[in-house]
């Protein structure tokens, strides 16, 4: 089922997006592990959207989970814009690591920027969804 939460915009709210997504997580049949990788990347984008992005006019950032086909998706929305990419993070530099994390431990990363708002969007597959299209990627690249 689809869940729409308004957090607000303040460090101590990505404990509760962390509780939010890993409810999330077993209902959608993630393991341990997978959910771990999900709310850790919630923790990024939720801290990300706090700290580079701006809040809605409630003062909150919006936190959305649902099911996709083979696992979870979660949405961190807030009213900022997005100018980044993945581009590698200079070592002395103290900030700047979140979005690489994501991308890094997530299946798949999408960041939307449109009408006055950032939406960072990502999924994990359940163990047997990605067992069954890691088979079938093998059967296609032979």
């Amino acid at each position: 089922m689809r869940r729409e939460t308004w957090l607000p915009a303040v460090p101590g709210s990505a404990r509760v997006a962390r509780s939010i997504v890993r409810d999330a997580a077993i209902e959608a049949g993630l393991d341990d592990d997978r959910t771990w990788d999900l709310m850790l990347a919630t923790s990024e984008a939720f801290a990300n959207a706090i700290q580079h992005g701006r809040a809605w006019a409630n003062e909150c950032i919006l936190l959305t989970t649902e099911p996709c086909p083979g696992g979870l998706r979660v949405e961190v929305t807030d009213c900022g814009s997005f100018n980044g990419g993945l581009e590698p993070t200079p070592i002395e530099a103290t900030t700047g690591r979140g979005m690489p994390i994501i991308a890094a431990i997530v299946d798949r990363l999408e960041v939307e920027n449109s009408s006055g708002r950032t939406s960072v969007r990502f999924e994990k597959l359940t163990a047997a969804e990605d067992a069954l299209r890691s088979v079938g990627a093998g059967r296609r690249a032979s």
